[in-house]
């Protein structure tokens, strides 16, 4: 065979396995894409107007604000008031507003359609930023800015259980040296 012709072939199998490979690093198991999950279709992301700390975003929903709290996820406090911030509280505010600055988001309630409010009157729901669908609350605990908040019961507890213990044996955000 052609000393040419090997190397273009070497080149096609080389270029095939990086491609493969992006493919993967790009779309981690896990990470649901916007246009898989029905409940999005025919409808319109919103602004995320700022982000409150870890666990708290401001949505501007009809134009009007709507704080909302990020369903399943507790990220140390960092803005009670009189409070010292927690440990790990700054890094979980400046890690979500990095997801969701100047970004809009599609947002999904616990039982369809119907947001329930938690007992600071704020909206519970799980958000997806748009147009890439990355799943915001999970992201949160995948990488470790936050916990599973394990006093309700919640249709991704299970998964998000399993993502803090990932986190937590990797050493990962608020993990970090047995955090």
């Amino acid at each position: 065979m052609d000393m040419r012709l090997r190397v273009h072939i070497f080149s096609l199998f080389v270029g095939a396995i990086i491609g493969v490979s992006a493919a993967l690093y790009l779309q981690p198991s896990g990470r649901m894409e916007v246009a898989d999950k029905p409940i999005f279709k025919g409808k319109t992301a919103v602004s995320v107007a700022r982000v409150v700390d870890g666990d708290t975003v401001i949505l501007l929903l009809e134009g009007k604000e709507h704080r909302v709290r990020l369903l399943g996820v507790d990220t140390p406090e960092s803005v009670k008031p009189d409070t010292p911030p927690e440990p790990g509280g700054v890094e979980a505010g400046r890690f979500l507003k990095n997801l969701l600055n100047g970004e809009k988001v599609y947002v999904e309630y616990e039982a369809a359609g119907k947001a329930s409010k938690d007992r600071y009157g704020r909206d519970l729901a799980y958000l997806y930023r748009a147009p890439d669908g990355l799943f915001v609350n999970q992201e949160i605990v995948r990488q470790g800015y936050g916990r599973v908040y394990r006093q309700a019961k919640f249709k991704y507890r299970d998964e998000f259980i399993r993502l803090e213990a990932t986190a937590k044996a990797g050493q990962k955000g608020m993990w970090a040296e047995g955090g």
